[in-house]
């Protein structure tokens, strides 16, 4: 069961490598003007980090799938969202963790953790306490013993 909330975090869809995104992005902006063309390449970011929230990717796994480079990735999310790429797959991967934990199908913060792909479950609970302002093992207590309110 928890398997399929973690596939539901991708909508069903089955995680694109970055080199068939390469060959979505390359060709999406042939007939645009370039502020279109950045739009593009914005949304072919969010849409790769989306689909793969519970894939190990990197980085240059999103300016693939966006088709620019890494410093040009930064930028364009730097402009856009005022964070980095990076803290946009942070900020999504722990709002899936709150997503599966209050559907309860969290076991253990550790398991949640590496789910999500986050080598650290000390840092995960600190981000997760940082954004939720609470700690993601009482949460999960809470669930498995029937409290919601937690």
């Amino acid at each position: 069961m928890a398997d399929d909330t973690f596939a539901s975090l991708t909508h069903g869809s089955s995680p694109k490598s970055p080199s068939e995104a390469m060959t979505t992005a390359g060709n999406a902006c042939m007939d645009l003007q370039p502020s279109q063309c950045t739009q593009r390449q914005l949304a072919l970011a969010e849409d790769f980090i989306r689909k793969n929230i519970c894939n190990a990717i990197s980085i240059s796994d999103i300016a693939d799938a966006a088709g620019i480079n890494v410093r040009a990735l930064q930028r364009l999310f730097r402009k856009y969202h005022g964070v980095a790429p990076i803290q946009i797959l942070l900020n999504r991967r722990i709002a899936a963790a709150h997503e599966i934990i209050g559907r309860g199908h969290a076991t253990s913060v550790r398991d949640l953790a590496a789910k999500l792909h986050f080598s650290n479950p000390g840092r995960f609970s600190k981000l997760y306490r940082r954004t939720y302002s609470a700690v993601p093992s009482e949460r999960i207590r809470a669930f498995r013993h029937g409290r919601r309110d937690s």
